[in-house]
């Protein structure tokens, strides 16, 4: 009885000795090299050139809030200049805590890939000052109509003391 169990024992290590992983294709290896890979390539069946209009909302976190929810309307005006308006809410189906108007220009508009340098300014009700907030945004088209966004801003109170954390921004968005 010993010797069956030890028999298979000895079957199923030699057998897990030959056995193959799954592959792919994937020319990254770890989650960094993909990221790295994404943001370092461009596909051109994707454009931001036709977009008139853009709509995203996501998560960003910010000083004073901690976790907050954000929703961005832009209009592209004419060539890389845009308008719009950014909406800060403390959470899911709280009051609007912060408006901001917002001007930008495209620095990279190439393809799939969209980085923006932008000025927001507007109210901020959880810091009861108004603010400046100078940033940086970087988008990549998922679809023909859909993109994926990260931002860095950093926001300038007009009362209070310096804030010198930065606040980070992460959405999804559609386009018109």
């Amino acid at each position: 009885m010993k010797f069956i169990k030890y028999l298979a024992l000895a079957a199923l290590l030699f057998g897990a000795g030959y056995s193959q992983a799954q592959t792919t294709n994937s020319p990254a290896g770890t989650i960094f090299n993909s990221i790295e890979y994404y943001f370092t390539s461009f596909n051109t069946n994707f454009t931001w050139t036709n977009v008139t209009f853009e709509v995203d909302s996501g998560y960003a976190q910010v000083t004073g809030v901690n976790a907050a929810s954000k929703l961005n309307l832009q209009y592209d005006i004419w060539g890389n200049f845009d308008l719009g308006a950014s909406f800060q809410f403390s959470g899911v189906g709280s009051d609007i805590n912060a408006i901001e108007a917002q001007a930008g220009y495209a620095i990279v508009n190439h393809y799939d890939t969209k980085a923006e340098v932008i000025m927001r300014a507007g109210y901020d009700d959880t810091q009861r000052a108004g603010v400046f907030e100078p940033g940086l945004t970087l988008k990549k088209k998922l679809t023909d109509n859909t993109y994926a966004e990260t931002a860095i801003t950093m926001p300038i109170y007009t009362a209070g003391k310096f804030v010198r954390t930065p606040t980070f921004y992460i959405g999804v968005g559609f386009t018109f």
